[in-house]
């Protein structure tokens, strides 16, 4: 079976890994690729959102061409194509106030940026020495990716992740305003 995991020692280390630790290690493993499958999920669900704001602005309701739209060319379009498409919509449209509209723009560059390390990163563990002495050995989980050719990691922290819910969470309010706008949505919504 393929390791889709790493784990760095610290320098000159002898130490190994017991069975109860391999399986520490294996769980987080497991833990964080669930975290990894419903981060990229709730990216699919933003970028659908986004798609349908992006065809409702387009295109008339009653249009026969909606399958044309998202066939030809809203499928065939790169996440960052689609936010580049809806933030000019939702400025030339004034779909949102302008802080809003900078606050989504910051959001959803965040969250591209974000998507891409988790869907090209690769999880690995690093020993980190705790004061002067390793008593037991415990890995700190990390996510590395390529960044314009540059290696890069990110310390996958609760942070670290409660940072990313707070940024789910705001996009999709700013989403829904615009999907109410949009009456696509009722405005209950906008209390949710």
């Amino acid at each position: 079976m393929a390791e889709h995991y790493q784990i760095k020692f610290l320098d000159k280390s002898k130490e190994t890994l017991d069975s109860q630790e391999m399986a520490d290690v294996i769980n987080q493993t497991h833990t964080l690729k669930h975290i990894r499958g419903n981060f990229l999920d709730y990216i699919i669900e933003t970028e659908l959102i986004i798609q349908v704001i992006i065809e409702n602005y387009m295109l008339h309701k009653k249009s026969n061409l909606k399958g044309v739209l998202r066939t030809n060319i809203l499928n065939k379009m790169t996440l960052s194509q689609k936010i580049e498409v809806l933030l000019e919509i939702v400025n030339e449209k004034k779909g949102l106030n302008n802080k809003d509209e900078k606050s989504l723009k910051s959001y959803l560059s965040s969250l591209r940026k974000e998507r891409n390390k988790w869907a090209h990163g690769v999880i690995h563990y690093k020993q980190e020495k705790k004061g002067k002495k390793i008593k037991k050995i415990k890995f700190q989980s990390y996510l590395n990716w390529l960044s314009d050719g540059n290696e890069k990691e990110t310390k996958l922290t609760n942070g670290y992740f409660d940072d990313l819910t707070n940024k789910f969470k705001e996009n999709k309010k700013f989403l829904v305003k615009i999907l109410v706008r949009r009456k696509l949505l009722p405005k209950q919504y906008l209390s949710v």
